[in-house]
């Protein structure tokens, strides 16, 4: 059955295994991945994914996560719930990779195409924890995604059915394409597998979390000497760490004193109850194994469940 826009738009790829379809979408970005790009994304920022993209770092494997086994189960779920509430709109599996064929590196994995009367659109289908993030529509990081979609594939709407985790409900979302977010996301898109990942150029760093572990996991141990830069930016990033390392510090042993007297407030009960609060001291046993003396007696289990990774054991700063 063929794809609306199929060989007029785009070309579709069909992937064999979950191998496959990883290998594609390391050849172009995938809607999931234009937030990342745009700065918008909560979970990942434009220098993990070119690290993944140019092949420095492996994506991290979520399939066994919760959430998103849960999103799996739900979808048919939910692709059926929508069929339910539009009966007289056709709704069609696309089980295939959507690669433009104007901009090659722009690749559209749909879940589902919808005809809305005689137009062709994008259903796509989401699972979410909480509806508050919906208040006034599809999240941006969301919207992203979707736009991206609708550029590779030609289409002027997309619908995005969603169920919300925590009122068990279903709602749908219309979403028209809009010029100028769209030229906006081509433009993000464009940018940074063109002048970033063809070229082999980092993107600027943001600073998150994951950008330390990623950036860790790609350099490794330290295999050369101390490098001399000449860098206003990173004399203020110096700066910065310091400030911030003196604030924790203070924070850190303001908290202490203050749990510590908590905690012999709390002595061998549950917990308290004040005025303004009601505070648990939360205590467990658990067992730990002994690796020093699995190594010693056993170094040959040791060695074989051992494995090497790198770890980010911070910086240490010394005024010259």
């Amino acid at each position: 059955m063929a794809i609306t826009g199929e060989n007029q738009f785009f070309q579709l790829v069909r992937c064999e295994s979950d191998d496959e379809w990883l290998e594609q979408r390391r050849h172009g970005v995938g809607g999931s991945e234009v937030a990342a790009i745009m700065g918008l994304s909560p979970w990942k920022t434009a220098t993990q994914l070119w690290l993944e993209k140019t092949g420095r770092i492996e994506p991290a494997d979520i399939s066994d996560k919760p959430y998103v086994a849960f999103g799996t189960i739900m979808e048919p779920v939910i692709g059926n719930w929508y069929r339910e509430q539009f009966p007289d709109r056709t709704v069609r599996r696309v089980n295939a990779i959507c690669k433009s064929l104007i901009r090659p590196w722009a690749q559209a994995s749909l879940d589902y195409e919808v005809r809305d009367g005689s137009v062709w659109g994008v259903l796509e289908i989401k699972t979410a924890r909480t509806a508050a993030d919906w208040q006034d529509g599809v999240p941006a990081y969301y919207l992203t995604q979707i736009m991206h979609y609708m550029q590779v594939t030609n289409r002027p709407f997309a619908d995005v059915a969603v169920f919300f985790r925590d009122t068990c409900e279903f709602k749908c979302f219309r979403v028209d394409y809009d010029q100028e977010d769209g030229a906006a996301v081509r433009a993000a898109v464009d940018d940074f597998w063109l002048n970033y990942v063809i070229p082999k150029v980092m993107p600027q760093v943001v600073g998150t979390a994951g950008e330390a572990a990623a950036l860790t996991e790609y350099y490794g141990a330290a295999s050369g000497d101390f490098k001399q830069l000449i860098d206003p930016d990173v004399d203020a990033a110096v700066s910065a760490y310091q400030d911030a390392a003196e604030r924790e510090k203070q924070a850190h042993a303001e908290k202490t004193e203050a749990a510590t007297k908590l905690i012999a407030a709390i002595g061998d009960a549950k917990g308290i109850i004040t005025d303004v609060a009601k505070v648990t001291w939360v205590r467990s046993e658990r067992e730990v194994l002994d690796q020093k003396a699995l190594k010693e007696q056993a170094p040959e289990v040791y060695a074989k469940y051992s494995k090497t990774e790198s770890r980010n054991g911070g910086l240490r700063i010394k005024e010259l």
